[in-house]
């Protein structure tokens, strides 16, 4: 299999997921060493910022969110690359780097971007769609938020993502027709 070239600096918690990604990427890869982002290493990634771009990507549990929220408060234009909880785990744990080739590969073909087009998403308009308050709405979000590609979580951080990428109430609703 060829690697895929990606110009942006991508950046990870830790080896193993360098080492995932390199069999699969060809690209510039920063560990944080975990969620402990140093100040050095952000004043590295913000330089990178400015002249290859970022993607982050995390593992997708607690500390990873609170990394990528800490990295992406720091350089507002970085891409966001989301695997599922169900695409990166082995037996006991959570992480990109448990994940296939393949999944690997279409997260760094799907990154989210902030948008510049305003959303007037609430969360009324979530509750109005089935997507928090009944007893499927997290099922229901999660699923939306792999088609959408997008972090799963609850119903607020789910309406931020959604917010942060400019998806409106109509949006939501096309996508969750069969």
């Amino acid at each position: 299999m060829s690697r895929m070239k990606i110009q942006e600096t991508i950046v990870v918690e830790g080896r193993h997921d360098q080492a995932a990604l390199a069999r699969v990427v060809q690209a510039n890869i920063v560990i944080t060493h975990g969620n402990r982002l140093s100040k050095k290493t952000l004043d590295h990634l913000i330089e990178l910022s400015k002249t290859t771009g970022i993607i982050i990507f995390t593992d997708p549990d607690q500390p990873g969110k609170t990394l990528r929220a800490k990295i992406a408060e720091a350089i507002p234009s970085v891409k966001h690359a989301y695997l599922p909880q169900s695409k990166a785990h082995s037996a006991t744990k959570i992480g990109i780097e448990h994940a296939t080739p393949e999944d690997l590969l279409d997260a760094l073909s799907n990154l989210v971007t902030q948008s510049s087009n305003q959303s007037d998403l609430t969360m009324k308009d979530l509750l109005e769609l089935g997507l928090s308050g009944l007893p499927d709405s997290q099922s229901k979000r999660n699923a939306l938020a792999s088609k959408l590609h997008l972090s799963e979580g609850n119903t607020k951080s789910f309406l931020k993502q959604c917010i942060y990428t400019g998806l409106t109430k109509e949006d939501l609703a096309s996508h969750l027709k069969p």
